[in-house]
């Protein structure tokens, strides 16, 4: 993979019955913890992985928003190394067709520790949760000068399997990992509605590497506003829009190389999505019609610690959905964060 297509795809990862049957399955996970995962920790303390990318059926380049859960649903405090999708504690195995295996060429988050480390404190009844898009982290190598995504799936039926090495890297700690129950879905070939959209925005994604000028100013410079004014139009006409949270969220970060160089060179002035009132109303726009999915969580989660009020209201406003539950994990982190700003140093 080429250096832009590195930088992009890390970047934008930086950046998912009835009663009787509901205590079943949970009976179930609860056994299948005990039995696999814990070997070393007690009944006391359990952990669960679940997986969900919302859905089944998928168009070729329609962003696939995975969304990843860690719980602790023991009595007792957990310590395991640090969970997300970029850590080398997760690993994603991924199949199509027969079994053929699907390059993950993620990038790898690390992390500084003191030597006083010990695990990541993991609470009973604490949840962690972590969403990207597929496409930025596994599939075929593509240019992202020229396409959506750094990497290509295409159409074929597909699972994907998650496993978490939960004490990779704890000090004097029995190796101990908790897979999630393997999910399967299916990309099918566009039809030619989606085919126009996906090259419509294809080209517009190409701005940010646009190289030409006129009238003296960079046509790259425009990336961004045409973008926001793609999705103020889609938003009214068509509001569920599969590519609408992916396009606030991932869009807006990885710019292109041209356009980065423009902004680090004072050419072209920065924009910040996330202190920007057009992009924030938007956003809870988006994010309003999809909070049932696992697309609503990952523009959720793009909200962050720059908009702790938006985040405390939708974490109650979005109830038991993913995305309130995932604004609900993001105030706590925002809170924790806090707290440990504020301990006077040792």
């Amino acid at each position: 993979m080429s250096t832009s297509n590195r930088f992009a795809a890390h970047t934008a990862a930086q950046h998912g019955v009835a009663r009787q049957a509901r205590t079943a399955s949970m009976a179930a996970l609860l056994l299948a913890a005990l039995a696999t995962a814990i070997p070393d920790c007690g009944l006391a303390q359990q952990l669960v992985l679940t997986v969900d990318v919302g859905k089944t059926t998928f168009f070729e380049d329609e962003p696939i928003y995975l969304l990843v859960r860690l719980q602790n649903v023991g009595t007792d405090t957990a310590w395991v190394s640090f969970f997300n999708l970029l850590s080398p504690a997760v690993t994603l195995f991924v199949s199509r067709g027969h079994g053929t295996p699907v390059p993950v060429p993620k990038p790898i988050e690390d992390r500084a520790v003191r030597p006083s480390w010990r695990g990541e404190s993991f609470s009973p009844g604490a949840s962690v949760l972590n969403t990207v898009v597929l496409q930025d982290i596994m599939g075929d190598d593509q240019d992202i000068a020229e396409h959506l995504f750094a990497h290509h799936l295409s159409p074929d039926d597909y699972e994907l399997r998650v496993e978490f090495n939960a004490h990779l890297g704890v000090p004097r700690a029995t190796p101990l990992k908790v897979a999630a129950a393997p999910i399967v879905f299916r990309i099918r070939k566009r039809t030619p509605v989606e085919e126009s959209e996906v090259r419509e925005l294809e080209a517009m994604r190409q701005m940010g590497w646009d190289t030409t000028r006129i009238a003296g100013y960079p046509r790259a410079a425009a990336y961004k506003s045409v973008l926001i004014q793609w999705v103020e139009r889609r938003l009214s006409g068509q509001p569920d829009d599969p590519f609408l949270p992916f396009l606030l969220y991932n869009g807006l970060y990885g710019v292109g190389a041209i356009l980065a160089r423009q902004i680090q060179e004072g050419k072209v002035s920065r924009f910040d999505p996330d202190t920007s009132e057009v992009v924030s109303r938007l956003r809870l726009a988006v994010i309003g019609r999809n909070k049932v999915s696992t697309a609503g969580a990952h523009l959720v989660q793009a909200l962050s610690a720059r908009h702790p009020d938006q985040l405390a209201v939708l974490a109650v406003e979005l109830g038991t959905t993913p995305s309130g539950e995932m604004a609900r994990y993001q105030v706590e982190q925002n809170q924790h964060a806090q707290q440990f700003k504020n301990q006077p140093p040792r």
